[in-house]
């Protein structure tokens, strides 16, 4: 029986959302369950854990695929649109060669553009027997204010529904720190109740039980638990129009939909009891579809293919990964632009389509650029960077000075054309030096027309640095884009500096 390494966020450990997928795992693979907590430090030992198992599941944690893909493993991820829906291209790209199961179907077709393969879900819950579906004589209300922060809170439900309502329970226990507290109007038409903490899940599920109307705690899902469990239980569900909830609700039939910043008082007491009952069938006849569908999820997991492990310190990466994904998302998205070379290995994809999707501007047409660039290497193959008129140079490049140039940024473009080599090698020479704020070294990867020919480290002193490639790379005009992994500010200069060079030149091989 193959085994399988369930990776998940330790919030998960106590609130258990992630065990129905867990026991269908488990139905075919031996399953071991690792869980990583943001506010701990990176904990290398799911490396040792993933190098004894067939597979890696990631659960939540979809910016990790990199590293387990880099290790050879096979990889299955299931993002949430909550946490995920978000996410540049960049994110997924780099997650292609991993199967996806989505349980939202507006983020299995943001998976699927990105050129990854993704298996779209629905899970619904075992339904409660019709007997046991609730009355609508009255309405009985729940809801939990766990986002206040986002605009779903007490006062927005009393504007919603308060006048339509016999009770209100608040469970006031929100997911940030402040206060929060529901204070109802002296003249409410409802009973109103809260509470603070309950001593376990099913004194929650004792209050819940007693409502027939619950009101979804959050903007938008990655599955919509609560909700489809109320749904399950025949209650009349409302929630806000964002996925996952708008896939599940169709507005007034099997629920209601509503729009938290524009929210005006409705009347559900007459069509509360049609909805609900249509909202239970709703998860009747999709829990026969879900558990349908365990075979093929077992089976998707299973042919699951992993591609080569790529040779590198896979705890520094992981590392790396993780402080820049939970330093925010523009520390995330810059880590990634900065190791292209490693990261086309670990996903095949060709540079040009990498440098594409971080945004950058892709070169002009060669037929086009020639007519608009005089830059001809000198006759032994010399692209001089000192040179005043900037004949060789694009984007990311400070003026000339008497012995070197800076590369500004983390990115730098050059152009040459004149090396008249039809076949064979060619030899690359440049003379570079880091800037010493930066280190001790400053990654540099080189590529020549889209195709990687240099991949190392440039450091704080004056050194010569070589590299081979075929001679058929070239073009009758050539674009070299130079990606540095560091660049900084100087106290007495503004400008984001990262590496100086002297010149490049090129020789036949």
């Amino acid at each position: 029986m193959k085994k399988i390494l369930f990776v998940d966020h330790h919030f998960h450990k106590k609130t258990r959302s992630a065990d129905f997928f867990v026991d269908i795992l488990r139905t075919g693979f031996c399953v071991e369950i690792y869980y990583l907590s943001p506010e701990d430090q990176p904990d290398t030992g799911v490396l040792a854990a993933a190098g004894a198992v067939d597979v890696v599941v990631l659960w939540q944690m979809d910016f990790l695929a990199p590293v387990f893909l880099s290790m050879g493993k096979p990889v299955i991820v299931i993002p949430m649109f909550d946490g995920s829906g978000g996410m540049p291209d960049i994110h997924w790209m780099f997650a292609h060669k991993a199967r996806f199961f989505n349980f939202c179907l507006v983020l299995n077709e943001r998976v699927r553009m990105a050129g990854c393969e993704t298996m779209l879900l629905r899970y619904f819950p075992e339904p409660a027997d019709e007997d046991d579906l609730p009355r609508f004589d009255e309405l009985h209300a729940f809801f939990w204010q766990r986002r206040p922060d986002h605009g779903i809170d007490f006062k927005m439900v009393d504007t919603l529904i308060g006048q339509e309502l016999d009770s209100l329970h608040v469970h006031n226990v929100a997911d940030i720190k402040g206060n929060f507290t529901p204070t109802p109007h002296l003249n409410a038409p409802y009973k109103f109740s809260q509470s603070t903490w309950f001593k376990n899940k099913s004194e929650y599920a004792q209050f819940v039980r007693r409502a027939n109307v619950f009101v979804a705690p959050r903007v938008a899902e990655g599955i919509g638990m609560a909700l489809l469990e109320a749904m399950a239980n025949g209650k009349l569900v409302l929630a806000h129009s964002a996925p996952t909830n708008s896939e599940y609700i169709s507005n007034w039939s099997n629920g209601i939909l509503f729009n938290k910043d524009q929210v005006s008082p409705i009347s559900i007491r007459g069509a509360a009891a049609q909805m609900a009952r249509l909202g239970w069938r709703t998860v009747v006849e999709g829990h026969k579809q879900w558990v349908a569908a365990r075979p093929a999820i077992l089976e998707w997991v299973d042919q699951t293919e992993a591609g080569a492990a790529i040779e590198m310190n896979y705890a520094s990466f992981f590392k790396d990964l993780w402080f820049s994904y939970y330093a925010s998302l523009d520390e995330y998205v810059l880590f990634l632009s900065r190791n292209l070379a490693l990261l086309s290995q670990i996903t095949d994809l060709h540079f040009d389509k990498l440098l594409d999707v971080i945004g950058d501007a892709q070169p002009q047409p060669i037929a086009l650029l020639s007519t608009l660039r005089d830059c001809e290497l000198d006759a032994d193959g010399l692209l001089d960077l000192t040179r005043e008129d900037d004949r060789f140079i694009g984007k990311g490049w400070s003026n000339a000075e008497p012995d070197w140039r800076w590369a500004l940024g983390y990115r730098s473009e050059l152009y040459f054309a004149g090396l008249d080599i039809i076949q064979g090698r060619i030899k690359g020479h440049f003379i570079a030096s880091s800037l010493r704020n930066l280190g001790r070294w400053v990654q540099c990867t080189i590529l020549l027309n889209g195709k990687v020919v240099f991949d190392g480290r440039v450091t704080p002193d004056w050194s010569h640095y070589r590299f081979v490639f075929d001679a058929d790379l070239l073009q009758d005009e050539n674009h070299l884009v130079l990606c540095f992994d560091k660049a900084t500010t100087l106290p007495t200069d503004s400008r984001a500096l990262s590496v100086c060079f002297k010149h490049f030149d090129f020789s036949p091989g």
